[in-house]
């Protein structure tokens, strides 16, 4: 998994961090782990977690990179945030912070909520992270009873017509409650993303881990639903196939 240096939106830096001379970035929380903190060959078996409570949750980050002594640099995690969970050192656990990894109070991970339940029917069809992009997820029933599959495309654009894209092909996942943890590969090393979603919205909120493609390429953000019209599916055509198991429609023929 990418250590992220730089702060995301799932990552809060508090007003008045005392700043480390060493780095230039925000000390640590007091107590925190200097070991480094990775998840790239933890099981898919690991547990799953929810940051508890409505404060912001001390987070250690980018400790001892690349087997160096730098140390971690501070931060907090928005509370409500999904994790996976890794090895523990004392009072703290190595989790998944978004698109980082690092140390936070064990004391603030919580089981994932069971309700409200969402029907399965809920989360299949087409998604759209907005309507003027060509970000597209595809979530379909799993190939056991209960459990769901999702297969996505997502660009980014640069500048003189570069593009990156990545790609994600799930396993199959069983939802918890409004919650949806998706695994690519063996290891976590590969894409994981992670979805919530809104009952209230009808509307998916989304984030990853910075492994599904290209540089700048992420699946997180809010995902609507949306009919995939007749003639507007050339980049999921045959051979484009962002899903294995589902065939999809006809490629649209060139004029």
């Amino acid at each position: 998994m990418k250590s992220a240096l730089l702060v995301t939106a799932l990552l809060l830096v508090l007003p008045g961090a005392h700043i480390q001379a060493q780095t230039g970035y925000p000390a640590p929380p007091p107590g925190a782990p200097t070991a480094a903190c990775s998840l790239d060959d933890a099981p898919l078996t690991s547990p799953v977690r929810i940051l508890r409570g409505k404060d912001p949750v001390p987070y250690a980050f980018a400790c001892a990179q690349q087997g160096s002594k730098r140390p971690c640099i501070g931060g907090s995690l928005a509370p409500g945030l999904v994790v996976t969970v890794g090895a523990s050192s004392g009072e703290w656990s190595c989790v998944s912070g978004g698109d980082s990894a690092g140390w936070v109070p064990s004391s603030s991970l919580a089981e994932l909520p069971l309700t409200p339940k969402v029907p399965l029917q809920d989360w299949i069809g087409w998604w759209r992270d907005s309507p003027g992009t060509r970000d597209r997820l595809l979530i379909t029933a799993g190939s056991s009873p209960g459990t769901l599959r999702v297969s996505g495309r997502a660009y980014w654009y640069g500048i003189n017509r570069n593009v990156h894209y990545g790609q994600l092909n799930s396993r199959d996942a069983t939802p918890s409650g409004p919650y949806l943890h998706l695994v690519e590969s063996d290891t976590l090393s590969g894409c994981v993303v992670d979805l919530h979603f809104d009952p209230a919205r009808h509307s998916l909120r989304s984030y990853d881990n910075s492994n599904c493609g290209g540089m700048n390429v992420h699946f997180s953000g809010t995902w609507t639903r949306f009919t995939l019209s007749p003639g507007r599916h050339k980049y999921f055509s045959p051979k484009t196939s962002i899903n294995p198991h589902v065939k999809p429609p006809a490629a649209a023929k060139s004029s």
